[in-house]
């Protein structure tokens, strides 16, 4: 159990108990807490949102403004809590109006059906608008405008935490990562050529992953590393993502990986697993996570040094190797005897 769960464990129980003057105080740490990991599993993005909403309606609107603050741009925030806030006083709405991923399109279509023109102004500042919330807003001129960019190291960090998790987290963090900002490294993966997939096809009937991850080195620009550890790992999800962000077909990713990975077939059930996976997730999210894969790495490898002897010497405590030496014997003088 992660730190961050067991203190929402602990402040959950404190919540429980009387002593309505601690709430505000109490939701402030959740939200903290909340916020410090990356992804939650839905039982406690559950826990989380209960708790929330039930302690929202007590604070006053300061501590509402800063819950606000710390959710609207974070990835994970349950729906139900980005609705409450979006709902409420402009002062404490504006930041989920303006940045939160919670937000679908009906929810922001229900602010707009209750709330006033300083709620549709602030909704109009959100990027990538749907057509018809556009359309809408275009109708109560109210001018759409961009927001700013945003910086794409959560993006990164969902990616790197995705190689390391198992499978329950990696659909939260798969689901997780298409709200994040976008990286650059996706216009890359989107103006591929299609001949690509042919390439990673025959290296994989070849069962040669080297020459597998050396054509996604080539074609991507992903670090060898990174490439070699999508490949390798064994439940085949990666490389499952990867395929998907390349916009393969079924038919095809899955040659790629029953090739490359054989113990993915070791059962009918796991086949259509993966089958069914592969078809519910999106090309949109599978590129974001492999255009931040693209991003990971070490990066080029400086130089292998030229050392000289004598610098050698002076970094490498070991001996020289010794110098074969030519023994040779001496002439035998002449004994006085032997003339």
């Amino acid at each position: 159990m992660s730190p961050a769960h067991s203190g929402i464990q602990a402040l959950i129980e404190l919540a429980r108990r009387d002593g309505v003057e601690m709430r505000p105080v109490l939701l402030r740490v959740l939200t903290d807490l909340y916020v410090q990991e990356p992804v939650h599993v839905p039982a406690e993005r559950a826990r989380f949102a209960e708790l929330a909403c039930r302690l929202l309606d007590g604070a006053e609107p300061a501590t509402r403004a800063a819950v606000a603050e710390r959710l609207a741009s974070y990835p994970g925030t349950p729906p139900e809590v980005a609705e409450k806030l979006a709902r409420d006083d402009i002062s404490v709405a504006a930041p989920i109006l303006r940045r939160s991923p919670a937000l679908n399109e009906a929810a922001l279509h229900m602010v707009l059906n209750f709330c006033g023109s300083a709620h549709a102004a602030a909704i109009a500042e959100r990027a990538n608008l749907p057509p018809r919330v556009a359309r809408r807003l275009r109708d109560l001129d109210a001018p759409v405008a961009p927001a700013p960019e945003t910086d794409p190291a959560t993006t990164f960090a969902l990616a790197r935490r995705y190689l390391a998790a198992k499978s329950d987290e990696r659909q939260i963090i798969l689901s997780a990562i298409a709200c994040c900002p976008q990286v650059e490294q996706e216009e890359k993966l989107r103006r591929l050529d299609r001949g690509l997939h042919d390439r990673l096809e025959r290296a994989a009937l070849r069962h040669r992953s080297g020459e597998f991850v050396a054509q996604l080195r080539d074609s991507t620009g992903m670090a060898r590393d990174v490439a070699a550890r999508i490949v390798a790992d064994p439940s085949g999800e990666p490389l499952a993502a990867l395929c998907r962000a390349l916009e393969m077909p079924f038919s095809l990713a899955s040659r790629i990986l029953l090739f490359l990975n054989p113990a993915i077939g070791g059962s009918v059930q796991q086949v259509f697993g993966m089958a069914s996976r592969y078809v519910d997730m999106t090309p949109a999210s599978a590129r974001r996570l492999a255009g931040a894969w693209c991003g990971l790495g070490d990066g080029p490898r400086p130089e292998r040094a030229r050392w000289t002897r004598t610098e050698r010497e002076r970094v490498d405590p070991r001996p020289a190797p010794a110098r074969s030496i030519r023994c040779t014997t001496p002439a035998r003088p002449a004994l006085a005897n032997e003339s």
